[in-house]
């Protein structure tokens, strides 16, 4: 193998680190926003024993599936941030990726089991009600972990948009989008807006792997060139 192929050969290996988690935080983030729009139970009825036990199959499903897609993508977003941010705005990319990975495990253990203990509470079994009651009174211990972990995501995406601006690698409306759709989320309550609400900002972390996937196969001269090189 000659020198030019080998580096050849070396430059698509590292291309394919950013192209590869692009590709994953696109779809984490699809999946994520699809499932929360799509979800099999109001946020209301979570705490209503019969319209839980109506769907717990699809309910545990969704609390799965979205909890990991959640998790997923507020991870790959702050690899992408430090992957595109390697100049200016490099420690601000790191600390925001570690406090979005923080947050994205901590919100997926939680989401996940308030569904999966209210899975069990809703069987067919004698005194399911009673467990149910109990469930929803010591909720904290589930949801806790979950609004610890949303919220040290949001400081997360608060600091890696910060890292997006000053490195100039994306265009200024991503960092703006980011945190104003976060704000927005959290202002629309628990209710269906929310829901589209939150599809919007997935919709900014797609934008942010589109952004990704374009500097990863770009030539050097790209903050990702640059790292890669």
């Amino acid at each position: 193998m000659t020198t030019t192929t080998a580096t050849r050969a070396r430059s698509r290996r590292r291309n394919s680190r950013p192209v590869s988690v692009a590709a994953l935080l696109a779809l984490s983030a699809v999946i994520a926003a699809a499932a929360i729009l799509g979800r099999p139970l109001a946020a209301a009825n979570f705490d209503n024993f019969a319209a839980f036990a109506a769907q717990r199959n699809e309910v545990w499903v969704f609390s799965l599936v979205s909890g990991l897609a959640i998790g997923a993508s507020y991870i790959l977003a702050g690899i992408a941030t430090c992957l595109l941010v390697v100049g200016r705005g490099a420690g601000l990319a790191t600390a925001g990726a570690v406090l979005t990975g923080l947050g994205g495990l901590s919100f997926t253990s939680g989401f996940f089991a308030l569904g999966a203990s209210s899975w069990f509470a809703t069987a067919d079994v004698p005194g399911g009600a009673e467990h149910f009651e109990f469930v929803q009174d010591h909720a904290m211990r589930a949801f806790g972990p979950q609004a610890a972990g949303f919220m040290l995501s949001v400081l997360g995406f608060l600091l890696l948009a910060a890292a997006l601006w000053r490195s100039q690698e994306v265009p200024r409306w991503l960092p703006i989008a980011i945190p104003v759709a976060i704000v927005v989320m959290i202002g629309s309550g628990t209710g269906r807006t929310y829901d589209v609400m939150h599809g919007v900002f997935m919709a900014t972390l797609v934008g942010l792997a589109w952004f990704l996937w374009m500097a990863g196969r770009r030539t050097p001269g790209s903050g990702v060139a640059e790292l890669l090189s």
